[in-house]
């Protein structure tokens, strides 16, 4: 029985020294690896800061955008992001109207003088934040011509035939149009591409077709010209033009409409969500739509799906003279004080393999919480969301075979009992589970422990997976066969999973060639004995000619006369 227990040269200096100093002169280490970064980020905050809409204090609309600008308190805001403990901010380089928050050349070259500000709020904005160790995305939106006046839309090509809320009309000039959007992003880029980590590109259509007004293989060779790492991501509407990547985007609608995050569904892809009533700062009264501890519950749980990064990216927006709406700082000190014992579980993590988590669950779909594991995958981190009646944690055997050598508990690291063996973990804790969120941290001594085999069924034919869940709905589960490895030990070769589309059969066996047969290699479900070591049975492959089905069993008869043998592949572990 397998089993384990445990309590718990000097010219090159001085180069990287002097380019290391000329990035703080800029505010920032120089990031031109957005696209290599996005995996570690997984808290953001997503502002939008706009004319017209964005209030003060005392509620007013303030439409100068001059006084928008100058009213902004970059150090105040670059410390406010500090406090709530975020890895990155999504801000606003222009939006309604297309008003660009900075001293703009080229809007006075289109004659757009009233589409810029005098002061450099984005320069600002970057150094503030980057000296607070905070990475930046810049929000864009490509066609923000739909909100021009008729002058300004005869200037830049879009046309004074109004097309309807979003589109231009029959006077559109498509070529002039984006010779002034590249010419806008060009300069951006220029200004500020080598301190960005990319670029948040607003869709702009509800019908997902803004490929008819921009020209994004032109727009997006513009941009990666001057930072070929920048990171483009656009609000997933099904079109992502050739972007780098989608954000699932929840402006107070769908899921996210109601405060339970139980409900809330989890995403391979970044979400965007918003927490107040608006994007920007709308109200001199609480608009507060979610609670610290929501946020921080899936916050951690999206974690747990996130393989492309960016995580959540909480949206508010603060006042036009700075400071944000009653209960926002108080959310972020909260969620701040909090995530400061943890992060390590959260920043710079990968979905676990070893207790993953599909993405579209929801906390309410899970029986104890889910799981991400370090970028070097030497540690595993347990979020225990539902905690359980006792002290003890029951975890099943991790899927990718790892052994764990220690836990302790977050955020001081208190030392928790461990034992695991065939059948799975289990993690006690002292005193009790924290109401919101526990963090167990197990180090990984090995990956030569053994995992599930199970058979599953989709009435018809078997398949059989190291998956409970039975990696499709196509498919219920059978039961479990016995345990394999989920690396190569001595004494054990790879049991293949083979697929004939025609007669929709998988077949196992341990010939990497499919037997040369009609099936086509589908992958390594894990690795089996050769020969029968202690606690192990045989592993019997059965067929039906009448559903033309290979099944595998533990059971010489084939279970059913339907059922005949054809050998042995190996011995699995019980």
């Amino acid at each position: 029985m397998w089993a384990t227990t445990v309590v718990v040269p000097l010219v090159l200096l001085i180069a990287l020294c002097m380019k290391c100093a000329e990035a703080q002169l800029q505010g920032r280490a120089l990031s031109n690896d957005g696209m290599t970064n996005i995996p570690n980020l997984k808290y953001g905050l997503f502002v939008h800061f706009v004319p017209n809409l964005t209030v003060n204090h005392n509620g007013g609309v303030v439409a100068n955008a001059n006084t928008l600008a100058n009213g902004f308190d970059a150090s105040q805001f670059a410390n406010d992001l500090a406090v709530a403990e975020v890895q990155y901010v999504v801000f606003t380089s222009w939006h309604a109207n297309m008003v660009a928050l900075w001293p703009s050349d080229i809007m006075l070259e289109w004659d757009l003088p009233d589409h810029r500000v005098d002061r450099d709020l984005i320069g600002d904005i970057i150094a503030a934040v980057g000296n607070k160790g905070i990475r930046i995305y810049l929000y864009t939106h490509p066609r923000d011509g739909m909100q021009f006046t008729d002058a300004d839309r005869e200037k830049t090509g879009w046309g004074i035939d109004n097309g309807g809320a979003y589109n231009p009309g029959a006077d559109f000039n498509r070529t002039k149009w984006n010779a002034f959007i590249n010419d806008i992003y060009g300069e951006l880029m220029q200004r500020y591409g080598q301190q960005i980590d990319g670029l948040f590109m607003d869709e702009g259509s509800p019908q997902g077709d803004s490929e008819t007004v921009v020209d994004y293989p032109q727009l997006r060779s513009t941009i990666k010209a001057t930072n070929p790492n920048a990171n483009l991501i656009q609000n997933d509407y099904g079109n992502l033009y050739g972007l780098d990547m989608g954000m699932k985007e929840y402006g107070g609608w769908g899921e996210f409409s109601q405060p339970n995050e139980s409900l809330w569904p989890s995403y391979a892809e970044p979400v965007a969500a918003i927490f107040t009533e608006t994007w920007w700062a709308a109200s001199t009264t609480s608009t507060i739509r979610y609670s610290a501890g929501s946020m921080l519950r899936y916050t951690a749980f999206q974690a747990a799906t996130n393989s492309e990064g960016g995580g959540i990216t909480w949206a508010a927006g603060p006042y036009a003279d700075s400071g944000w709406e009653p209960g926002v700082m108080a959310t972020f000190q909260q969620i701040g004080s909090w995530i400061s014992g943890i992060h390590e579980s959260i920043f710079d993590t990968r979905p676990s393999t070893s207790y993953p988590t599909k993405p579209g669950t929801t906390i309410g779909d899970v029986s104890w919480g889910s799981a991400t594991k370090s970028a070097d995958d030497l540690i595993e981190y347990i979020h225990v969301l539902k905690p359980p009646a006792g002290l003890t944690l029951a975890l099943p055997a991790p899927r990718d075979g790892k052994v764990f050598s220690t836990g302790s508990r977050l955020p001081v690291s208190t030392p928790v009992s461990l034992s695991q063996n065939i059948k799975g973990v289990n993690i006690t804790i002292t005193g009790s589970w924290d109401a919101n969120l526990t963090v167990i941290r197990l180090t990984v001594l090995s990956r030569s422990g053994p995992v599930p085999l199970f058979r599953c069924s989709n009435g018809i034919h078997h398949i059989d997976t190291t998956d409970s869940g039975c990696e499709t709905s196509s498919y219920s589960l059978d039961g479990p066969l016995g345990y394999v490895h989920a690396i190569q030990l001595a004494g054990t070769v790879p049991l293949y999973r083979c697929y004939s589309a025609s007669r929709g059969d998988h077949m196992d066996t341990t010939d990497s060639s499919c037997e040369a047969s009609s099936y086509v290699l589908d992958g390594v479900i894990g690795y089996i004995y050769q020969a029968q070591v202690q606690d192990s049975v045989p592993l019997y492959r059965c067929y039906s000619a009448s559903t033309e089905d290979h099944m595998d069993t533990t059971d010489a008869s084939c279970e059913s006369s339907r059922y005949y043998r054809e050998g042995v592949l190996g011995y699995v572990v019980v």
